[in-house]
């Protein structure tokens, strides 16, 4: 049995027999995203700026969601599965050269 007790941004999880307790935040800072998505912390500010993703300040930081940022990083990992796809079709039909 697991219990999940939401707090200040974050939720804390417990669960049984023996009481185990983890965090799973669920904003991240700029630099936390820019960790998650292995990029520059400029490129996550950018993101910011256009709208792609959405932020909160939260004193002097800027915070993004969590889920928001994985979901972002499951269509960048789409668009390269995509590339090597057609990649190695073209290179099956001839097109393409090594």
């Amino acid at each position: 049995m697991s219990l999940a007790v939401p707090t200040s941004h974050s939720f804390l999880t417990l669960s049984g027999p023996d009481i185990v307790l983890s965090s799973t935040t669920t904003e991240l800072t700029i630099s936390q995203a820019a960790q998650l998505l292995d990029a520059p912390e400029g490129v996550i500010s950018e993101l910011v700026a256009l709208g792609v993703l959405e932020y909160r300040e939260q004193g002097t930081q800027r915070c993004v969601d969590r889920e928001q940022v994985l979901r972002y990083k499951q269509h960048l990992d789409d668009g390269e599965e995509f590339f090597r796809k057609m990649m190695l079709l073209d290179q099956e039909m001839g097109l393409y050269d090594e």
